[in-house]
């Protein structure tokens, strides 16, 4: 999977002003004065996703360029799989670390994948030694099942279609190539995640097999980068048996991932199944149980308690979820989650990707999330914040079983001791310009970003 091998290499009736959003900047930046005439953009292409959509990207002609209607420029397309080579001695990649080390300004890096390829094309960046924070631009072609990035920076959520690729010269990736270098650029903080399970009784399994160590022993801890999402309970039971069940088709996985919803919602009517206060201790604002308590779960608790024994916890870095079926789901959230919030202004914040923060919300019924309803009753928000730690309950008398799913993967915890996330690092991603009929002069998509860095701006939605 994408990020398997990603790890092998938190409504007032009058609400305050709005706060500023991350700063943005149009793909003008590329192109200062005085730069040459022909750019390098790169496209990464996981093979095996989209259902062998991947392969057709592998067959586009090299090297495949692109005129700049308008602009006086060209780029140069090239294009890699992410299969070609060992970790760290990838072809692809040390020719991306030559033309980064020839310039001055960052290189835009299409991902062609699921929602972890991108942190598997990060890694294995910085694996080259480039520095993924500061010198590179990443977008993203959708080729995954949820593809919840890329509707998140507007790429959308259908896989392209494979046979349309190669047609007519190459014209629809070329129209790709022009959305690609006009798009506005903003930055996307990156969160590092640990879980622990107990050292003699615990274990890490994914698709029921038991996670080992390089020596062959049951892993403990596992650790990984955190770029979209993670979920506690339901919803990662729900993506745990979704992923046994995969196939290498979007349309069946949906119609698999709706058939397991169904059947592991229908739990509430026989009062079993997981739910957030039967497997956590508590949420803590800071990266152990001494720090202060967002919420306590149980008899002993101390701190604020949570409201409507709700079946899942979201902590959210974008605004996307469930493969879009849940849109901006902190944005219609207009609950509070908790007796005692933290934040008391906690309904009043806006979520950000870039702003260093995580969203933290409860849903009472996993089914919410897909109904036509959901934007009515959406969620509980419980606290905005970083960095994050859970305790799970600790059972005496038999074993504690739950779930947690990260950016897609979706793993089963036997008997867990925490999970803690801190903010890892930021990178630059690529948000698509919508399309309008006006009639603006494309040339000014390209021109130079005289502030230079990100600009408070983005750029107009002129169509190239």
């Amino acid at each position: 999977s994408d990020l398997s091998n990603a790890l092998n290499n938190s409504v007032r009736s009058q609400p305050r002003a709005k706060a500023s959003k991350s700063p943005v900047t149009s793909g003008a930046e590329l192109y200062e004065t005085g730069m040459p005439d022909q750019d390098d953009l790169f496209l990464f292409v996981n093979p095996k996703s989209g259902g062998q959509v991947g392969e057709v990207f592998l067959e586009v002609p090299q090297p495949f360029v692109v005129h700049l209607d308008g602009s006086g420029r060209s780029v140069r397309l090239h294009i890699s799989s992410l299969l070609d080579g060992k970790s760290g001695d990838k072809p692809g990649f040390h020719f991306l670390k030559r033309v980064v080390s020839g310039r001055d300004r960052p290189v835009r890096v299409i991902v062609g994948g699921g929602d972890g390829t991108v942190m598997w094309v990060v890694g294995e960046a910085e694996k080259h030694g480039v520095d993924a924070g500061t010198k590179l631009h990443f977008g993203i072609v959708p080729l995954g099942t949820g593809n919840d990035l890329s509707q998140a920076l507007g790429w959308g959520g259908a896989n392209p279609d494979g046979a349309a690729l190669l047609r007519n010269n190459c014209s629809l990736l070329r129209d790709m190539v022009h959305d690609w270098m006009k798009a506005r650029v903003t930055p996307h903080d990156v969160w590092q995640l640990c879980i622990k399970v107990d050292e003699e009784s615990g274990a890490l399994y994914q698709r029921e097999e038991v996670l080992e160590a390089a020596d062959g022993s049951e892993l403990t801890t596992l650790q990984m980068p955190m770029l979209l999402y993670c979920g506690i309970a339901k919803d990662a039971e729900l993506a745990y048996n979704v992923e046994l069940h995969r196939t290498k088709s979007q349309i069946c996985n949906k119609l698999v991932y709706l058939w397991q919803g169904t059947c592991i919602a229908m739990h509430f009517f026989c009062c079993v199944g997981q739910r957030v206060q039967r497997v956590l201790r508590g949420l803590y604002a800071g990266t152990g149980p001494k720090d202060q308590p967002i919420f306590e779960c149980g008899m002993r608790r101390k701190g604020p308690m949570l409201y409507s024994n709700p079946e899942m916890i979201l902590c959210l870095n974008i605004n996307s979820f469930a493969g879009g079926e849940a849109r901006d789901l902190w944005e219609h959230s207009w609950r509070l989650g908790t007796s005692d919030p933290v934040d008391p202004d906690l309904l009043e914040q806006e979520q950000d990707s870039g702003d260093r923060k995580l969203e933290v919300l409860t849903l009472s019924r996993l089914l919410r999330v897909a109904m036509p309803t959901n934007r009515l009753l959406a969620g509980r928000r419980v606290f905005q914040g970083a960095p994050l730690h859970f305790e799970f309950k600790q059972r005496n008398y038999r074993d504690l079983i739950t779930y947690c799913q990260v950016d897609g993967e979706s793993y089963k915890l036997l008997n867990p001791q925490s999970l803690t996330i801190q903010f890892r690092q930021q990178i630059t991603v690529l948000n698509k310009v919508p399309k309008s009929g006006g009639g603006f002069c494309c040339t000014t998509l390209y021109q130079s970003d005289a502030c230079g860095g990100f600009s408070s701006e983005s750029t107009s939605d002129g169509e190239v």
